[in-house]
């Protein structure tokens, strides 16, 4: 009997075992487990790391109890083997332990790894055992500032597809082995080397590598060798911003060679503009950044070879000047537009109305002029983020609810003037808006509408009135309104900004009373700034804000008299500044609490007592103008810069200078009660910028070890005790741009060194100490000097011919050349004989360009070369012994304002020049030996007579003594003896009968006197007569002779 097979039977029963097996398989699937010894690994990793505050939770569902690791977050399994494939570790903020490193071995036992991430952590140290886990596809390490070399290990990764390394601190140079890395299709390098060396060449063998992003690893090159970018034949994105790239036209050949790039960031590469002939351009470049090269305007005419395809076009600081050109508005496509820090001018081409996709604009910093309506004139439906700050735009703000999309508004630092738009009211999505810098008047409006604004900033405009209502812009984080001139604050106006993290009210008139419901709801607020304001602050002494501030600065206002005790929870505080607000306290006990504070301004209030604070953190403290006293407070190694000048401070500074290796950059103790020694250990202190001693009572000499203050700028030991020469050792200050050692018992020559190391000096003032010698030739120099003063010394000598090479009194500066004399961190003041009287100046004394070498024992004429100093504006010769003509050129001087040539014995006339000098305000001429008419000139004429007097050979106004000249020629004596002369006239001739019988009387009694008492000058005298007498009678002789024959 046979059996026939049904084939539709067969079918089916084929299906069913197809689908026992299937459905074997699958429920295998689903109870397959992870590898123990995995498990274990993993749980080797976590007690080897600890993750930053908020992130433990990820790794919490590693437990030990849990068998089954593929349901571990962040990690995946293969679902056939149950191996670990997957480990997802990033932006835990992870690192090790000191004893993790072994821990982080134990991922060796991982082999099937593909996929590893550990990004965003704190892994310092590179995981060299990554090169073993030679299934990895996909590596991501970024973010972990790691340092050292990239382990040679990494060549055995020869599947990796993904390999990202960015955001790193390696050492050296990118090693040549990723170039055997064939696989890759992905590779960020970027940020992740500050060393120089050369990009490999190998890396162009990297065929299927389609994203390359070695962007700003300042210090690479390309070298001469970069033919390699051409075999990256499958490349759509490429960076190299921040990389040298030679030869500079390269770039061009790479958008030429390699059709299928459609991103290129090459920004800051040295590159250099395109040819006019270049062609064969790709057609895929959708977006190019090429900001920050030696570019032209020329390169727009280059660019429209992009017009269909380019998205994006970044030209930012690439030294384009001009007209954008028209061309531009061609590019229909570009959705992101940045010509920033460039010199572009004039108003914006009309076809850039055309560009109507912008979504992004980045016009800041150039010299566009126009009105900013015109710019924003609603032809940018789409505009997201408009950048358009220090520029020269005028007008008035536009509409901007014109823009639906606007989220940035950035137009600080131009000429904007009228008021806000009363729509400005309403728009919901704006969330940066920047109007600072500008000329913006009225009251502010209410800002009820803008729910998703979290930066405002009006600083510096002219708004008044009071604060707006606030209190729908619950998102607000940066609230900036400095500069203006509002007068109120209310409390609604902030008091519900949960949000706020910034508020800045500084440099307004606001004249409130602020407590705590002004502050009270501000839970976010880290920076709070009110300073230069008439705001009182009156809080309950118990009161503890709920917010936690890094900055707090409220100069200017009154928070006095007693010290604010509701800052004694700051914790977290770094900036401390309550100068000027009236507190006449002792510092209280828990100040010494707030120890994060780095910077502490607490000048200019009447705080007394000893200030407690150790400097163990502090970076710049300032306690100037108040009643400290006691010992001076030990400096820390951290601190920058000490101000503790104007108080009552006692004793030595060996107290305060107990440190070595310092990093003090400023330290003023002037106007204490110092006294002793100056130390001799500033070699401690070699970053010293400003050092001002004066105004104590130190004494003894200037020690040598200030020489190693090589970057000294400022030296300022006036008013003190000390003596003796200077040290030789100054010389090696050569930074010094301002010395004050005035008014102390200094001694010794001017030293020629001054002028040969110390060219850099805009200051050099000497006065009132016991130098003597004349004055070296070396002192002209002194190319950059604008002030110095000499007097009251013993200098002798003349005056140096060569002054007339202080070039600095001869142009005319501009502000920034005037103020190129501008210390980091102060400017000081300084004491000057001005128009007879002492004045100190401070910031002002930058204009001041005087000399003054009065009152020391100085003779000889006045070089001419003095008259050249064009921008002189004080000339002090008084009290000398010069003689002579005053040059009769001194009327070039013309921005002379006051000149003393008082007690010296100048003779002749006053040089006529002098009446053209139109702005001298103060002159003295006293006690000289001057003649003639004084010239006429309202300017001259116009001075006190004082300014003349001891001069008998002077006439005219202001004088009342008339020339001779000026006597009416009809004018005679009327013969009787008892003629009496009357008025000033008879003064003056009486005084001049008189002065002429002196005269002759002295003469005849001093040649009489003369020949009684010596002896041999009477025979010699009675021999000439005899002689006389004899040549006489034989003239007279021969002379009748001859008269007899003619007869």
């Amino acid at each position: 009997m046979s059996y026939t097979i049904d084939p539709y039977l067969l079918v089916l029963f084929v299906t069913f075992l197809l689908c026992m097996k299937t459905s074997s398989s699958s429920s295998e699937s689903l109870s397959t487990r992870c590898i123990e010894r995995e498990r274990k690994a993993l749980l080797l990793f976590k007690q080897g790391v600890v993750c930053d505050e908020g992130r433990h939770e990820f790794l919490d569902s590693w437990k030990n109890e849990d068998g089954d690791c593929c349901q571990w977050e962040g990690v995946g399994c293969n679902n056939h083997t149950g191996h670990v494939t997957r480990l997802h570790l990033s932006s835990l903020i992870c690192s090790m332990y000191d004893t993790g490193v072994c821990s982080i071995y134990s991922l060796l036992d991982l082999p099937y790894l593909k996929y590893l991430d550990i990004s965003h952590n704190c892994f310092e140290e590179f995981p060299r055992f990554i090169g073993s886990l030679t299934k990895l596809v996909h590596l991501d390490i970024s973010d972990n500032l790691m340092i050292g070399p990239i382990p040679y290990q990494m060549a055995n990764l020869t599947y990796l597809q993904y390999l990202n390394f960015s955001n790193n601190l390696f050492d050296g140079s990118i090693p040549n082995f990723i170039g055997s890395l064939s696989s890759l299709r992905y590779l960020d390098l970027s940020y992740s080397y500050s060393t120089s060396g050369v990009i490999p060449h190998e890396l162009g063998n990297l065929s299927k590598l389609q994203y390359l992003d070695l962007g700003y690893s300042y210090g690479l090159t390309t070298g001469w060798n970069s033919w390699w970018l051409f075999n990256l034949s499958s490349l759509t994105y490429l960076d190299l911003s921040g990389i040298i790239i030679v030869p500079p036209s390269i770039w061009v050949s790479v958008l030429q060679r390699i059709p299928s790039i459609a991103v290129m960031h090459l920004n800051y590469c040295n590159l250099s503009g395109p040819s006019s002939s270049s062609s064969n351009f790709s057609s895929s470049i959708s977006s190019l950044h090429l900001g920050g090269n030696n570019f032209n305007s020329s390169i727009f005419n280059w660019l429209s070879h992009f017009t269909a395809s380019l998205v994006e076009l970044g030209l930012a600081h690439s030294l384009l000047k001009g007209r954008i050109p028209e061309s531009l508005g061609h590019m229909t496509a570009l959705t992101y537009l940045d010509l920033s820090g460039n010199q572009l001018n004039d108003m914006l081409p009309y076809s850039i109305r055309h560009l109507t996709n912008l979504q992004v604009i980045h016009f800041s910093d150039n010299n566009f002029t126009g009105n900013l309506e015109d710019v924003l004139s609603g032809q940018f439906p789409l505009l997201q983020e408009f950048f358009v700050s220090e520029n020269q735009l005028a007008g008035s703000l536009p509409d901007i609810t014109l823009f639906s999309s606007l989220r940035i508004l950035e137009a600080s630092s131009n000429h904007l003037s009228g008021y806000l738009p009363p729509v400005f009211e309403h728009h919901s999505d704006l969330q940066l808006l920047d109007l600072s810098n500008n000329h913006l008047r009225g009251s502010l409006p209410d800002f009820t509408g803008f729910l998703s604004l979290d930066s405002l900033d009006l600083s510096s405009n002219e708004f008044s009135g009071s604060l707006p209502d606030l209190t729908g812009c619950s998102s607000l984080q940066v609230l900036r309104l400095d500069g203006n001139q509002l007068t109120e604050w209310e409390t609604q106006s902030t008091g519900l900004l949960s949000t706020l993290e910034e508020l800045d009210l500084s440099m307004n008139s606001i004249g409130s009373t602020i407590n705590e419901e002004h502050l009270s709801n501000l839970s976010s607020l880290k920076y709070l700034r009110t300073s230069f304001n008439s705001l009182t602050f009156e809080f309950n002494s118990e009161w503890l804000p709920t917010f936690k501030l890094w900055e707090l600065s409220l100069a200017s206002c009154k928070l006095g008299p007693n010290f604010p005790n509701w800052i004694r929870n700051q914790d977290y505080m770094e900036i401390l500044d309550i100068s000027n607000n009236q507190i006449s306290d002792t510092i209280p006990t828990w100040f010494q609490n707030l120890s994060s504070v780095i910077h502490l301004n607490l000048s200019s209030n009447n705080i007394r007592g000893k200030f407690p604070y150790k400097f163990v953190y502090i970076r710049e403290i300032d306690l100037s103008s108040n009643y400290f006293d006691g010992p001076l407070p030990p400096i820390s190694v951290e601190c920058l810069k000490i101000n503790l000048s104007q108080n009552k401070f006692s004793g030595t500074l060996f107290s305060m200078f107990v440190v070595e290796d310092s990093s003090l950059r400023f330290l003023d103790i002037s106007h204490n009660h110092l006294f002793g020694p100056l130390p001799d250990n500033w070699m401690h202190f070699q970053g010293l910028e400003f050092l001002n001693l004066g105004y104590n009572n130190f004494s003894g000499r200037i020690p040598k070890s200030i020489g190693y203050l090589v970057f000294l700028q400022t030296l300022i030991l006036r008013n003190n005790q000390l003596y003796g020469d200077l040290p030789v050792s100054i010389r090696n200050c050569s930074s010094l741009a301002f010395v004050d050692l005035g008014l102390n018992k200094l001694s010794g020559k001017v030293p020629s060194w001054i002028g040969e190391d110390l060219k850099q000096l805009y200051a050099l003032i000497l006065k009132s100490n016991r130098f003597y010698g004349g004055l070296p030739n070396e002192i002209c120099h002194l190319s950059s000097l604008h002030f110095l003063d000499l007097s009251i010394n013993r200098i002798s000598g003349t005056i140096p011919t060569c002054f007339n090479n202080f070039t600095a009194m001869i142009h005319k500066s501009t502000e920034a050349t005037e103020l190129n004399y501008n210390l980091n961190h102060s400017t000081p003041n300084v004491l000057a004989r001005w128009k007879g009287q002492e004045f100190e100046y401070g910031r002002n004394f930058a204009y001041l360009k005087m000399i003054d070498l009065s009152t020391n024992e100085l003779m000889g004429e006045i070089p001419t070369e003095i008259t050249r100093l064009l921008q002189l504006k004080g000339l002090n010769l008084s009290g000398n012994r010069f003689y002579g003509n005053v040059p009769m050129d001194i009327g070039q001087l013309k921005e002379l304002e006051c000149l003393d040539l008082s007690g010296n014995n100048f003779s002749g006339k006053i040089p006529a020049s002098m009446s053209g000098l139109n702005f001298l305000a103060y002159l003295d001429l006293s006690n000289n030996n001057f003649s003639g008419r004084i010239p006429s000139g309202t300017q001259l004429q116009g001075f006190n007579i004082s300014s003349y007097e001891g001069n008998i050979g002077l006439c005219g106004k202001p004088l009342k003594n008339i020339c001779p000249e000026d006597e009416p020629a009809d004018r005679v004596l009327p013969a009787s003896p008892e003629y009496e002369v009357d008025g000033d006239d008879g003064e003056y001739k009486r005084s001049l009968y008189i002065s002429a019988a002196l005269g002759f009387s002295t003469t005849f009694w001093g040649f009489i006197g003369t020949l009684v008492l010596n002896r041999r000058w009477r025979h010699a005298y009675f021999l000439f007569l005899f002689k006389l007498k004899e040549r006489f009678y034989v003239a007279l002789a021969v002379r009748v002779a001859r008269l007899q024959r003619k007869a």
